[in-house]
């Protein structure tokens, strides 16, 4: 990250702006008051049936598969090393929060902004879809632009272990049911290393001729989801949770995948606020295709890497 401030890139035509992404854990991370309670301290009586969770954190990504751009398709293989350096966001950042009624049922909503670039070093293979006119290209680029809200709710099926520890050794098993909305944009730069005879109407070309652009335009669809959720209480103030869930189903994508891993660690007290760290690895799979021929967007990409992040339960 090159600092506090805002700076001003272009991506092709198209200026866009440097978002420092570690903000959100930093400001929570600088607020902690510096005398916490102990983290073997209990929580206080609370009467409400309702607790909440926020949980701000940080995806370190590596993408691999591939993007389709008006036919024009390029092989993706990059991580956020890769990405630190052309990326208008370094790392994705990811926001969740869940209500949860008595321990038993949940409501949950999962927001996920990213705008990755993979530079000639990340993409390779430019070719077109068969039929499709296209140029030759020494090197391509890939900006990828994606908003992703994942919603929906859980219940909580079974729980198992001793009832006698406070929880501690106990397994819940929750049947997980939901949604996934997808926006997505992808804008191809193909650095041109020759010309074959044939139409390009439909891509933009930089002033000098040197590059052009196949740009997706906003892309967007919504996933059914479902899964389940397991929840570990590894000891008084560590928590270990596993999440896995299939979409899509052709009503959206064709079919899209994911699986969270989660270890969280209390390490203290504010007022009526338990703060943890949370480390984990998070996939992500989708493979959603639309139009043919010079309009065809595909995305057959995996998304996989290690989280980070502090929660705030209240």
């Amino acid at each position: 990250m090159s600092g506090a401030h805002s700076s001003l890139q272009t991506v092709g035509n198209r200026p866009m702006l440097k978002v420092p992404t570690l903000v959100v854990v930093a400001m929570l991370l600088w607020q902690l008051p510096a005398a916490a309670q102990s983290p073997s301290e209990p929580p206080a009586a609370d009467s409400s049936p309702w607790t909440f969770k926020l949980t701000p954190y940080a995806w370190l990504t590596f993408m691999s598969g591939q993007q389709t751009v008006r036919g024009r398709t390029v092989n993706v293989d990059t991580n956020f090393v890769r990405e630190f350096s052309s990326s208008e966001s370094l790392v994705p950042v990811m926001g969740y929060f869940e209500a949860r009624w008595r321990d038993k049922i949940s409501l949950f909503v999962d927001v996920l902004y990213a705008n990755m670039t993979a530079g000639a070093g990340g993409t390779r293979n430019f070719f077109p879809e068969p039929g499709v006119a296209g140029w030759v290209a020494a090197s391509t680029a890939l900006n990828y632009e994606t908003l992703i809200v994942e919603f929906g709710a859980t219940y909580e099926v079974v729980k198992v272990g001793p009832t006698t520890t406070n929880g501690v050794g106990q397994t819940a098993f929750d049947f997980l049911m939901g949604g996934r909305y997808w926006l997505q944009r992808a804008d191809l730069t193909l650095t041109l290393g020759g010309g074959v005879n044939v139409n390009t109407s439909d891509l933009q070309f930089s002033a000098d001729g040197s590059r052009a652009f196949a740009r997706s335009g906003n892309v967007q669809w919504v996933d059914p989801v479902l899964g389940f959720r397991v929840r570990h209480k590894l000891a008084e103030n560590q928590d270990l949770s596993l999440e896995a869930d299939l979409g899509g189903f052709g009503m959206g994508s064709r079919i899209s995948a994911q699986a969270v891993g989660t270890y969280a660690y209390r390490f203290g007290r504010s007022g009526s606020v338990d703060w943890s760290v949370v480390l984990g690895y998070r996939a992500l799979y989708v493979d959603y295709s639309r139009g043919s021929g010079n309009d065809l967007f595909r995305m057959n990409i995996l998304q996989h890497g290690p989280i980070i992040g502090v929660n705030a339960r209240f």
